[in-house]
């Protein structure tokens, strides 16, 4: 979608967990809308664009999305369009000079995502990032988790450039803010390692016969997890054999920045 108006700026910092002033020296940022309980809603990547922003957004749900954001527009000087229509999102290989490309501001592995014109779109290939995608325990919205579900930490965009410590208030801030005071997260997105194929989507972990988590998405020989760490630690300490269905598994959480 587009945002464009005199207050677009400051509405979308009233809203999004990052810091839209960030956009004066990098291309993209990775945000999301919370609900006041500090769950996630949407994820998105907010670009600068012309005279407002370009919102990359997940398409299930979109129009609720659009909804949300005029619900709180109220009577600022905002203007939200539904793009969908203008432009196609790519995985690329390189920069591109075609439509607006930038650097996947979540990780370096991750490349370049590209808003191609729906004409020009069939000329880039898309680019497979679910290696890095897994390496770095990234989950995708509507893949990995469902809206409304998960808070912002539990799927690490604490650690992938999601969240701004610094800025000011925004819808559901006070949640994120009073679990990174607390200084330990419970539940966490992990790296899980087979050695035969991984299980599928919902498949639950257990520590001993205890419940432990859940599989996310998989493939090959890996799947992203979404596990309890508290559970985690006290499991490998008491010696407890990790399983999911059956399958015995490597678990890897990611490293957390104590700073």
């Amino acid at each position: 979608m587009r945002v464009t108006g005199s207050e677009a700026h400051a509405f979308l910092q009233g809203m999004l967990t990052n810091d839209m002033d960030l956009l004066q020296n990098q291309p993209a940022i990775f945000a999301a809308l919370l609900s006041p309980q500090g769950k996630v809603l949407w994820t998105f990547f907010v670009i600068k664009h012309q005279d407002g922003f370009l919102l990359d957004c997940p398409a299930v749900d979109f129009d609720a999305l659009v909804k949300r954001l005029t619900m709180f527009r109220l009577r600022a000087d905002v203007t939200i369009e539904d793009v969908s229509d203008q432009w196609q999102v790519c995985i690329a290989e390189e920069m591109s000079d075609e439509g607006v490309c930038y650097a996947d501001p979540r990780h370096d592995d991750l490349g370049f995502r590209c808003l191609i014109p729906m004409t020009k779109a069939n000329q880039h290939l898309k680019k497979n990032t679910f290696t890095a995608r897994f390496t770095h325990m990234i989950p995708e919205q509507d893949v990995d988790y469902i809206s409304g579900q998960v808070f912002a930490s539990d799927i690490n965009m604490d650690l992938h450039n999601g969240i701004a410590w610094r800025k000011g208030c925004y819808v559901g801030q006070e949640v994120v803010s009073r679990m990174k005071r607390r200084g330990h997260v419970r539940k966490r997105m992990v790296l899980a390692q087979f050695k035969g194929p991984a299980p599928k989507n919902g498949i639950k972990i257990l520590a001993g016969t205890g419940p432990l988590g859940q599989i996310c998405s998989s493939q090959d020989h890996q799947a992203l997890a979404l596990v309890r760490t508290d559970r985690l630690a006290k499991a490998l300490e008491a010696g407890l054999e990790i399983n999911a269905d059956g399958w015995e598994m490597i678990l890897q959480p990611p490293k957390e920045d104590t700073k």
